[in-house]
């Protein structure tokens, strides 16, 4: 019979809130402050107030902890003693078209520049058409134009004069496009006559060959003057409008240079006056677009001044803080921007750049979830290359299926965006260990704790939270056990007696049940009822296979005896997790051995069925086995440790304290108990240790023995160290209380022997001899014979 000793009291089961330490803990508010977080609040205050280069955070922990509200609540508590924002615009790039130029602006800068820049134009455009329509203007273009009209006229005068004295004239003559030009006719007898009519003559000797030769020569050494001579006319017309165009330059250059003085005295940065130095003398260069202007428009070509814009793709002109930009779907244009439709040779390109995420969050926050980032390699390495140069160039993504030409280039544009990161914890241990530069970015890990301390403070705040989620969403009030049932199943997904659960997400989530089940009973007030009932649907939804595996149990078809003693075979306890579901089932473990050579045989690691972890537990126990039972001679032994019915994958080490007793039971020969489960892990030194999901496992067995019938008899076998860890259900401690369902503790695998089989393990003496009746000794003598019978055969 197993000691009382190592029974524990149902007393120590106990854990939650009482009803009248709710009331007594009743009233708070629900702060600002994310409670059971110092650790994580303090990094993302570092991590957000020091803007120098790689304090990037990056916020992990497991989801439902608030990781997302501790960032935003972090960021907006957030207020510089000096706002530093910018704006940032792009222009038409004078000197290479196809390279939008990136401004930047002091906040409200850029729209006041816009606007500035707006009047630039249209003062130009008002001085190209009052001085060029003043008097002055038109007298000495008048002038000039005169000038050449009657040099023009004169040499034209000059010539005809010349072609009349040796018989020739100027005529004007079409051809079949219409197209008028100059040619030379001669003049005989005062009428013009055509070459064609003098071949006449000369054929019927009314002209002599002699003449027309003659005259024929000098036709075409005319036709060469009167070539060179409009030439020379035509150059000197363009000299005309060089000096014309010199003319309106002389004219509106000082009006255009003041303009632009003042545009650059209310604009600053040297960026900035460069382009303005740029646009001034390009506005001169091509005064004549401010001429055409509307004849540009007529023609559907759009105004030849749009050049001359500018286009604000983050304006900071009403921030009162930093900028907090949450992008959900950070794809390469949603993070960096784009430019809609704009070629290289687009002059217009720059009025098409548009601001991604990042640019948006310059000067501030952008948030994002890391699994998202981490997906699209080009985006995260991109990523990485904008907060390594604090500089972002706007250009559409690069690809074998990205269609057509050449792109505009823009200038990179000044980003200095901080940026958290929402992730879990095997994600950050990836990225830091797989890229070198994510440390050096990423130089902040703010970690949320899954739980915290089970303290006054931290109780006030969760009866607030509920408190509060029933306002806020106008469910029915909570009563005071409604509450404390509430805050019990905390405890219960913290895993600990003595730790809540920082899950408020799940918290938020059985509040909102346990109010829909009291309303749709018709209740006014949730109670304690309500809550457990809110608890079991939530359990319900996900418990199918768990009680499909206790029919299959209470049927037979899988062999689980829960009554009566066996050799070599232990109920062991597994946690099968669902994610959102987790049930402890039995597993029958069990063990045979014989003389041998082979040691402890792993039949589920020879079957490729065990991770790394359990086959190194399997070396321990066999290390346990020679380190305690065989110091003076060899152990020769081939045991075969086995998990029945198991037809998946097994891993941890949670097994081998009931694997080791299922192989001291098998090579002893004494029976174990069939009525209690075991669940624990053990070191080479005999000695326990806690293991994860203690309280699925118990709760597992407790199901499997109520679905088949209580004995009174029933139980299971937990590290000491677990005792902290059990956190079971309500029906589990009624059980307890009335002797039905018993929970021993055990500190090393003696205590476990014990339990097991109702015998004295046996302490071994100076010389390592355990007593000949005792469980151990039996265990050694039987090592011993099985060394001697393999050595005879050996």
């Amino acid at each position: 019979m197993a000691p009382k000793k190592l029974l524990l009291p149902a007393s120590e089961l106990s854990y939650g809130i009482r009803s009248e330490a709710v009331e007594r803990l009743d009233g708070g508010a629900w702060g600002e402050e994310i409670i059971g977080q110092g650790r994580a609040m303090e990094a993302l205050r570092m991590g957000i107030e020091i803007r120098a280069r790689g304090y990037n955070v990056f916020v992990t922990g497991t989801p439902g902890t608030g990781r997302r509200t501790a960032a935003l609540r972090a960021i907006r508590g957030y207020q510089p003693a000096r706002l530093q924002l910018r704006d940032t615009a792009f222009a038409f790039n004078f000197q290479r078209a196809h390279e939008p130029v990136a401004l930047s602006f002091p906040a409200g800068g850029a729209r006041l520049f816009k606007e500035d820049l707006h009047r630039f134009i249209e003062n130009v455009k008002k001085l190209v058409r009052l001085q060029l329509e003043s008097d002055e203007f038109k007298t000495r273009q008048a002038a000039l134009a005169s000038a050449w009209d009657a040099e023009e006229n004169e040499r034209l005068a000059a010539f005809e004069a010349e072609l009349a004295s040796e018989g020739f004239r100027v005529l004007q003559v079409e051809d079949e496009t219409g197209t008028s030009s100059a040619d030379l006719v001669a003049v005989v007898d005062g009428e013009p006559v055509g070459f064609e009519e003098l071949q006449t003559r000369v054929a019927s000797g009314a002209m002599k060959p002699e003449a027309f030769d003659a005259l024929r020569s000098r036709y075409y050494d005319r036709m060469d003057r009167m070539k060179r001579l409009f030439t020379e006319l035509r150059r000197g017309r363009v000299d005309l409008e060089e000096k014309l165009e010199k003319l309106r330059d002389e004219t509106l250059r000082p009006h255009v240079m003041a303009e632009a003085a003042f545009l650059r005295d209310r604009s600053g940065g040297a960026a900035v006056h460069a382009w303005i130095d740029g646009l001034s003398a390009d506005v001169l260069k091509h005064i004549y677009l401010f001429r055409h202007e509307d004849e540009g428009e007529k023609k559907g070509k759009g105004s030849p001044l749009a050049r001359y814009g500018l286009n604000i793709v983050v304006d900071n002109g009403n921030a009162k803080r930093p900028p907090l930009v949450f992008e959900t779907h950070p794809t390469w244009a949603n993070l960096f921007g784009s430019i809609e439709g704009a070629e290289a040779g687009d002059r217009t390109a720059y009025l098409r750049i548009r601001a991604g995420a990042l640019l948006k969050a310059a000067g501030g926050f952008l948030v994002l979830r890391a699994e998202d980032v981490a997906a699209d390699e080009e985006v995260w390495n991109r990523l990485k290359r904008v907060l390594q140069t604090q500089t972002l160039e706007i250009q559409g993504r690069e690809g074998p299926f990205v269609q057509g030409g050449p792109q505009a280039k823009p200038e990179a544009a000044p980003c200095d965006a901080k940026v958290v990161m929402i992730g879990a914890d095997p994600l950050y241990d990836l990225l830091y260990e797989r890229d070198p530069d994510f440390g050096k970015l990423f130089k902040v890990v703010a970690e949320l704790d899954d739980t915290m301390p089970a303290d006054d403070a931290a109780l006030r705040q969760y009866v607030a939270f509920v408190r509060k989620i029933a306002a806020e969403e106008e469910l029915p009030a909570f009563g005071k056990g409604a509450v404390a049932a509430v805050i019990e199943r905390a405890v219960q997904l913290s895993g600990r007696k003595d730790r809540l659960s920082t899950r408020f997400s799940a918290i938020a989530d059985l509040v909102r049940e346990a109010g829909w089940r009291a309303r749709r009973a018709g209740r006014s007030e949730v109670d304690a009822d309500s809550v457990e009932l809110a608890v079991a649907g939530r359990d319900r939804m996900g418990s199918m296979p768990e009680e499909k595996f206790a029919d299959a149990a209470a049927a037979g078809e899988i062999v689980i005896d829960i009554a009566g003693s066996a050799v070599g075979r232990v109920n062991g306890l597994a946690v099968r997790d669902r994610g959102f579901y987790a049930f402890g089932t039995p597993v029958v473990i069990s063990a045979q051995v014989s003389p041998g050579e082979t040691g402890v045989l792993n039949i589920e690691g020879e079957s490729g069925l065990s991770g790394e972890i359990y086959d190194k537990a399997v070396l321990i126990v066999e290390g346990f086995l020679r380190s305690r039972y065989a110091r003076d001679f060899p152990l020769l032994v081939t045991a075969g440790v086995c998990f029945e019915q198991s037809y998946g994958g097994v891993e941890g080490d949670s097994a081998s304290c009931a694997a080791v007793l299922a192989l001291l039971s098998s090579i002893s020969g004494v029976p174990l108990r069939q009525d209690i489960a075991v669940t624990g892990s053990l070191n080479q030194w005999g000695m326990t240790q806690a293991v994860g999901g203690v309280a699925e496992k118990v709760e597992g067995w407790f199901r499997v023995c109520r679905r088949s019938g209580f004995t009174g008899k029933q139980g299971v076998l937990i590290p000491r160290t677990n005792v902290v860890n059990l956190v079971l259900s309500r029906e589990l401690r009624e059980a307890a209380e009335a002797g039905e369902f018993s929970i021993w503790t055990a500190g090393d695998i003696d205590e476990a022997i014990e339990v097991m089989s109702g015998m004295a393990p046996g302490a071994p003496d100076g010389r390592g001899q355990f007593p000949q009746d005792s469980f151990n000794g039996r265990v050694r003598r039987e090592l011993l014979a099985m060394a001697k019978a393999a050595k005879e055969y050996l």
